[in-house]
């Protein structure tokens, strides 16, 4: 028997840091669904920068739900830092000459627009992902939903990018500012997910710039629960708030007045993750639903979503949700990685040298924007295993997200079922 729920996994972004994502799916793929005893299904797959080009893999192999960890931690531990981050001192002096010169007409779909060659992260996308097989996957089944969020550079609004089963956006939101789109999902809807500003070009879709969904919807759960998600894995690629000491806060201190000290502290302000708000709203709603159909009955959500029918563009209802995110800083393990012998000679091209200075001139034991940067196989198996352990340390509530049975009153009522245990 199997509980009929709908299933959304929402990846989140952070450039390199993104292999932690790779261990916790290795986690629910090679340990806990083995155990668990059968193949359990993401039926909507929502994604962000980096958690975009997972999100796109996903939906590519679902067909295939055994292959899918070992591909991602074969794509990622296989990576160097020059491949990705193809970079020159032309390509320097190339943006200094665009930031101060208007491009001729015939230019301007040529230019980067960043730092660094985008070659090498089309190469990746395009050669890992089988983008065919979204399609095929979603007509057979396999899939209910794939969603890509970027940010529209003319608007600054959020784009939400959407293949679905059977076509079309389910009702949505009427604010102008973030807006979903019916699309067949490729490769430059992945790439404008991923495009960081200044250090990857910005992606044209439709003759109109993208760029990195980070700036508005940087852990995309809303897409996921517009799509029909009963239930949603959450997939945060920021670390729970640490307590600094007096020597932490020091060093911190000394080390504010270098640059990228500041820029690696820009790129956590601008990767903005509301994942805690976003499910603080979410337990709040399931919280009330809760009360209400204990003290009134099974039809409290829909007398709640009659009430709130003009302020809402979907029904209330519960959504059932597990988060997993970093046990430690991805910033100190940067730090801790880059000062080893691995790293040091493991290549000498100009993006490797720099990353090394970056973190020469980071904090003691931080290193933010390389972290962001570090597109590295050596990195990666750090954080693929670390992805692993934390989700390997929230296994009953794995067992409980999963489980068959009604875990609250209202779900139970949601699904006309009596509950088998509280929420």
């Amino acid at each position: 028997m199997t509980s009929g729920l709908k299933t959304g996994l929402v990846l989140g972004g952070g450039a390199a840091r993104g292999a932690y994502e790779a261990g916790v799916i290795s986690y629910l793929r090679e340990e806990f669904e083995p155990e668990f005893g059968r193949e359990l299904k993401l039926d909507i797959l929502a994604g962000t920068s980096v958690g975009a080009m997972h999100a796109c893999y996903l939906a590519a192999t679902c067909d295939r739900p055994r292959e899918q960890a070992q591909g991602l931690i074969q794509h990622w531990t296989t990576m160097k830092v020059e491949e990705v981050l193809r970079c020159s001192f032309g390509d320097i002096f190339r943006l200094l000459r665009e930031a101060m010169s208007k491009p001729a007409p015939h230019e301007r779909d040529i230019q980067y627009g960043g730092l660094v060659d985008p070659r090498g992260l089309r190469y990746l996308v395009g050669r890992g992902i089988p983008w065919l097989n979204v399609g095929r996957n979603l007509r057979k089944g396999h899939l209910e939903a794939l969603a890509v969020s970027a940010t529209h550079v003319g608007t600054g609004g959020a784009r939400v990018f959407i293949q679905r089963r059977g076509g079309g956006i389910p009702q949505w939101s009427d604010d102008p500012e973030y807006r979903a789109i019916a699309t067949r999902i490729g490769p430059n809807h992945a790439l404008a997910s991923a495009a960081i500003p200044v250090i990857f070009p910005a992606v044209r879709i439709r003759g109109q710039l993208h760029i990195d969904g980070f700036v508005r919807l940087n852990v995309p759960i809303s897409p996921a629960l517009r799509l029909g998600a009963q239930r949603v894995i959450v997939i945060s690629l920021r670390p729970r708030e640490r307590i600094q000491t007096g020597a932490m806060q020091e060093e911190r201190e000394q080390a504010v007045a270098s640059a990228p000290f500041l820029v690696g502290k820009m790129f956590n302000m601008l990767m903005t993750d509301r994942t805690d708000q976003d499910l603080g709203r979410l337990r709040r709603l399931n919280a009330t639903l809760e009360a209400g159909t204990a003290a009134y009955g099974p039809g409290f959500a829909d007398v709640l979503s009659s009430a709130l029918s003009p302020h809402r563009s979907q029904p209330v209802r519960y959504v059932r949700e597990l988060l997993v995110r970093p046990s430690r800083d991805l910033g100190e393990l940067a730090a801790e990685y880059v000062k080893t012998a691995e790293f040091r000679k493991s290549g000498n091209g100009l993006a490797h040298r720099t990353i090394l200075k970056l973190v020469e001139r980071e904090a003691a034991r931080e290193a933010d924007m390389a972290s962001y940067l570090l597109f590295d196989g050596g990195f990666a198996d750090i954080l693929i295993d670390l992805g692993r352990r934390d989700a390997r340390a929230l296994r009953e509530q794995w067992k409980r997200f999963w489980s068959d049975e009604p875990q609250s009153v209202a779900e139970a009522a949601m699904r006309n079922k009596p509950a088998a245990t509280a929420a």
